[in-house]
């Protein structure tokens, strides 16, 4: 959305164009903070911007139903070919570097292969070369034929950085940036793309919370104004005062904010109004059930996650059972704002906010 995010798209372009700046940025925050919707900003400028050669994007989901954006060995094997496809000088050398299966191969061998060695024949490209790779901790997840494990991809990945920070350690020169986008998962945080002197680190979660109560109260007014730009009656219905309950709902979430805009225009734009009315519960301190089927979804997966991780080998403290994926208890966001994890005698311990993101 236009004139949303500003200053972080700056800093994040500034840090690109520099070519004497760090050549991994790292934008990280927890899930539904927009560093997916700033990524795909970051990729549309980038290839029409002329100071920047755009080498192609990587947007990991495990909401698609694609296996392959979930499978960490695809990443660099595609970012390879789909400049492959605009460079023919990159081509060329990647033609002579490349061996068979190369998806299969470990991940520091594409690194080698597919980037470093066909990268060193365009050294002097004149500006930047950018990869983008999107929420990196999307990869894994139930496994199919082929596929690897939580455990496996885990390892994958964090061999795939040490990669990333070891070839631009090692080609300093190269005309190469890599902007990777994620949750700071352990497999990501535990790696030397946490240090500050090898990547430049953008973190969501330092930004002012009015700039960021501001980007969100613009996207909704903005979003509402286009959709309803042909009914001016029904724009009009709502109020600011509307618009300001449900970014303060948001508490810093665009994910939220698009989600009950999504909703809000679902069945039309003739019922945008008495929805959007509705989007709040009847309390007026959460979003209404049929809002936030989506949000529950994503959320459901991230507690997933957390609860695989938190049952391989630890001891639970006296008087809670073990943390397993049975036992996460999804309360809608619309009712509560988080989630919450059982005793063993089953009394609800409430998750608040904070204690979700945290």
């Amino acid at each position: 959305m236009a004139q949303t995010r500003v200053r972080i798209l700056s800093e994040t372009v500034a840090c690109i164009k520099d070519p004497d700046s760090l050549q991994i940025c790292w934008i990280t925050r927890m899930a539904g903070t927009g560093k997916t919707s700033i990524a795909k900003t970051i990729c549309e400028q980038a290839s029409t911007d002329t100071e920047i050669i755009f080498g192609d994007s990587f947007f990991c989901s495990r909401s698609t139903g694609l296996a392959g954006q979930r499978d960490i060995r695809c990443v660099v094997p595609t970012l390879a070919q789909l400049l492959a496809r605009n460079s023919t000088e990159f081509r060329l050398a990647l033609a002579e570097a490349i061996h068979d299966d190369m998806q299969h191969k470990e991940v520091t061998a594409q690194v080698e292969y597919l980037l470093r060695a066909p990268l060193s024949a365009i050294r002097n490209a004149g500006a930047p070369i950018l990869f983008v790779i999107d929420a990196l901790d999307e990869c894994g997840g139930e496994t199919t034929d082929n596929m690897l494990d939580d455990t496996q991809c885990h390892a994958v990945v964090t061999s795939m950085l040490e990669a990333l920070v070891s070839l631009t350690q090692s080609e300093p020169k190269l005309p190469i940036k890599f902007l990777i986008t994620s949750r700071p998962e352990v497999q990501i945080r535990d790696t030397s793309i946490s240090n500050d002197k090898l990547s430049q680190i953008l973190r969501l979660h330092t930004a002012d919370t009015t700039e960021v109560n501001a980007d969100i109260r613009r996207y909704i007014t903005q979003t509402l104004d286009a959709k309803l730009s042909v009914k001016p009656k029904l724009r009009a219905s709502i109020t600011d005062s509307d618009v300001e309950d449900l970014v303060l709902l948001c508490d810093g979430l665009f994910i939220v904010a698009a989600t009950a805009i999504a909703h809000t225009f679902g069945a039309g734009a003739n019922a945008a109004v008495a929805t959007f009315k509705k989007l709040l519960n009847p309390a007026r301190n959460g979003l209404h059930d049929k809002a936030v089927a989506s949000l529950d979804r994503m959320y459901e997966i991230i507690l997933n996650d957390a609860a695989k991780d938190r049952c391989a080998g630890t001891t639970a403290s006296p008087g809670l059972a073990p943390f397993y994926p049975h036992d996460v208890v999804h309360y809608s966001i619309g009712r509560s704002y988080g989630y919450g994890v059982l005793r063993r005698d089953r009394e609800f311990i409430p998750a608040t906010r904070s204690r979700s993101r945290a």
